[in-house]
């Protein structure tokens, strides 16, 4: 019935990923991997596993931080990097927390030893 003239506005986002891979995924998988060397570090060198551990859950809330800084802000939506580094804060914190709940069961059960070998000698 006619010609109409009109006006076609196309936009084309792209997102730099290797930039989120290089800043957020590598670092924090990389902390979880250093936090997990713990595990090899013998349960008697306390001050070895505790400085590993505070370490990595700094640095992994420095990171945390850092990453909501550098995205949008969005107050009510949780993001997948969220997700995705709160996991990793857990595994970080969980082995911290592993090494004091080992610690302490070791030393109960050294504290246990000690009175039965002082019980065999006294007679």
């Amino acid at each position: 019935t006619g010609s109409y003239p009109r006006l076609i506005l196309q936009f084309e986002l792209r997102r730099n990923v290797l930039y989120f891979i290089l800043e957020t995924y590598v670092p924090s998988t990389l902390l979880v991997m250093l936090s997990w060397i713990s595990f090899w570090i013998t349960l008697d060198s306390v001050p070895a596993r505790t400085c590993i551990g505070v370490t990595t859950v700094l640095s992994m809330t420095t990171l945390m931080i850092g990453s909501q800084s550098s995205l949008s802000k969005t107050n009510c939506f949780i993001k997948a990097i969220d997700v995705y580094l709160g996991i990793c804060f857990s595994f970080i914190f969980g082995a911290l927390v592993e090494y004091a709940v080992a610690h302490y069961s070791s030393s109960q059960k050294s504290a246990a030893k000690v009175p039965e070998e002082v019980r065999t000698e006294v007679p």
